[in-house]
């Protein structure tokens, strides 16, 4: 009777035991088989509630399994556990096989084997696990399974970076080996095409240092580590003992790539200067990734991140579409390699794969690779044609500048040929004049020596005295001559006083006015001059200077002849102006009046007198007191002198009084 009801109780337990597992077809793989794809032939079920704990708990959850493409996907922040249910016949005497998910490492990963006594636990691997508890040493990540002869039911627990779908695989050991050695050739010479385009930026970053440079160079560099990072080589060789760490480098390099991306684009593009409303759209993003970079790190996630990059899918869309309309060197090809990373990074890879869920990209190492590849190439050569006009033009600034430059050489031998022949035809002028000056009293003195030689003289005495006063004539001549010929400063010799500058100009132009004929001549004074300004003067000296120009006016001012004496300031100088009446002088005279020597040819008549030294010296004079004498015609109608001093001392609230 017991044996009976056991059968019984074993005969409704093994249906029921049968309806609890899912209805699957096992793939079957012979001696032709070369890889299985599993997300075929599989089922699966994604844990988002991390409820599925293990093998064991197969059972409350079977009848959830479901193919992949029938699965309800949705983005989630933390990093959830899928699970593969399938089944593999074999038909062929080769048990061992290899199962790879198309990732260098996974953060955790556990592979259970149905036996008839249950689930037998093949292998479990965390992130806390070092690189060497793989069994297969490995830059990708490969899983050896042994298969039984008949029908193998395998279920595999796995957890991918930001939730990417994996392409798992069931490989035969040849063509293990053969996708093993093309992965390993292939990443290498993609890690070596990077390193040489990664040193052209170098090198131009070298010889053109902006930050647009910077960012490229630092975005390429980042690429490159992205590439050895889903090669498996940063893991493998740079710290395998630290899985973990591995996870966080590969979380930072996602988050701080589309910084520099975005920096770079922005400084090529300069929309600072082009489009200032899309700048500020830029700046903004830039911000919230800066400040994504230690929340991803934080919180272990690329889920805000790959968010963020959603996001700036109309920013790129509508940057193509601004960008492809400019004229600028390169700005097409910028364009592609901008669509290229909008398809290739944001839509398939971020959108599709990781983030969104949307499109089932299961080699996505391969698009995230593929698609920097290509842009880094786009971007480079954008930035070589950029680079190639802005060098057409600066070559073309630099041949102008080059001609402008000669030509400035040519004007200014020119100008020194010029001066040279100035200087010499002067020289020559001067001793022209010189040697006139000195005939008239020479034979003056010659006369009066020979009179005195043959006694035909009334008054010897007087003889006497006139040729004296010649003598000291021409040594007068001679150390005025000497004075405003010679190259020294004769500041050094002067005794400079600090004066009350009305008081001393109100003195100076009395003693002006007692140098002239009241029937011959006419004074008007105008000191606007504030009574307390002070300059700092030889007393002596600049009232000869100034008495020298009176003297001058009163000289060859003709008869009734009007001197205007005005005094004013400014911000800086004391200006005096001293004005006659008589006739105006041409341009060139102007030009050489305080030269020695100098008189036109009405005033060579000996009646007038001098010999074109007075206004040589008082210019010496002036320009030893650092101020400035020049000269104009007058509005009275003759020659206007206009000295200009450098104030002493000058008063905030200054008021003007007139004499």
């Amino acid at each position: 009777m017991r044996c009976l009801l056991l059968i019984l109780i074993g005969f409704f337990l093994i249906p029921a035991y049968a309806d609890i597992s899912p209805n699957i077809e096992p793939t079957s793989v012979n001696k032709d088989t070369q890889f299985v794809p599993i997300n075929k032939s599989a089922l699966f079920y994604f844990d988002y509630n991390n409820e599925f704990r293990s093998a064991f708990d197969f059972d409350n959850f079977s009848q959830q399994f479901r193919p992949l493409n029938d699965l309800h996907k949705k983005p989630k922040k933390e990093i959830y556990s899928k699970w593969a249910y399938f089944k593999v016949t074999r038909e062929v005497e080769e048990s061992n096989w290899i199962l790879s998910f198309g990732f260098p490492r996974l953060a955790k990963l556990s592979v259970y084997q149905k036996t008839p006594y249950g689930w037998l636990d093949v292998i479990n691997l965390t992130e806390a696990d070092p690189f060497s508890k793989r069994p297969i040493q490995d830059p990708q990540f490969y899983i050896p399974l042994k298969l039984n002869s008949g029908e193998n039911t395998f279920l595999i627990e796995y957890q991918t970076f930001a939730n990417a779908p994996a392409n798992i695989r069931l490989h035969s050991q040849d063509n293990f080996l053969a996708e093993s050695h093309k992965s390993l050739i292939t990443n290498a010479s993609l890690a070596g095409v990077i390193a040489a385009i990664l040193l052209i930026v170098l090198v131009n970053l070298f010889f053109n240092r902006n930050s647009t440079n910077v960012y490229y160079a630092t975005w390429t560099f980042l690429f490159f580590l992205i590439v050895i990072d889903t090669a498996g080589f940063t893991f493998q060789y740079f710290w395998p003992d630290y899985n973990r760490f591995s996870g966080q480098f590969s979380i930072f390099l996602m988050a701080t790539v589309p910084l520099f991306h975005l920096l770079f684009v922005r400084g090529f593009l300069q929309l600072k200067h082009y489009h200032p409303l899309l700048n500020k759209v830029y700046c903004t993003f830039i911000c919230v990734y800066a400040a994504l970079v230690p929340i991803a790190l934080l919180i272990d996630s690329v889920y805000f991140n790959l968010l963020l990059s959603t996001l700036v899918i109309p920013v790129f869309i509508y940057t193509c579409t601004w960008s492809i309309k400019q004229k600028g060197p390169g700005m097409r090809t910028f364009t592609f390699s901008l669509i290229n990373h909008l398809v290739f990074l944001n839509i398939f890879t971020i959108l599709g794969a990781s983030y969104g869920n949307l499109i089932d990209v299961f080699d996505i190492t391969s698009f995230i690779k593929i698609g920097y590849l290509i842009e880094v190439l786009l971007f480079t050569i954008a930035l070589a044609l950029q680079h190639k006009s802005l060098q057409s033009r600066l070559l073309h600034q630099l041949q102008h500048q080059v001609h402008a430059l000669n030509q400035t050489v040519n004007t200014k031998h020119k100008e020194v040929n010029d001066k040279e022949v100035q200087l010499k035809a002067k020289e020559e002028k001067l001793f022209t004049d010189l040697s006139h000056e000195l005939r008239t009293p020479l034979t003056v003195m010659k006369i009066q020596v020979e009179s005195l030689q043959y006694n035909i003289v009334d008054n010897v005495q007087d003889s006497y005295n006139k040729l004296m006063t010649k003598i000291d004539e021409l040594h007068s001549f001679i150390d005025q001559l000497m004075l405003v010929t010679d190259d020294k400063d004769i500041a050094a010799l002067l005794n400079k006083e600090t004066l009350n500058a009305k008081v001393y100009l109100n003195e100076v132009f009395q003693t002006c006015i007692q140098e002239g004929d009241p029937k011959k001549s006419k004074f008007s004074i105008s000191n606007f001059v504030d009574d307390q300004l002070r300059i700092s003067v030889d007393k002596q000296t600049m009232e000869n200077a100034i008495l020298e120009v009176v003297k001058n006016a009163l000289r060859f001012g003709g008869d009734n002849v009007e001197i205007s004496l005005t005094t004013i300031q400014d911000e800086q100088n004391l200006v005096i102006k001293i004005e006659d009446s008589g006739m105006p002088l041409s341009y060139e005279a102007h030009q050489q009046l305080f030269q020695p020597l100098f008189r036109e040819d009405v005033s060579r008549s000996a009646m007038l007198g001098g010999k074109g030294m007075g206004l040589a010296v008082c210019k010496k004079i002036i320009e030893s007191h650092e101020g400035k004498i020049d000269s104009h015609n007058s509005l009275l109608g003759g020659l206007c002198i206009e000295i200009s001093l450098p104030i002493e001392v000058t008063e905030q609230h200054s008021h003007y009084a007139v004499n």
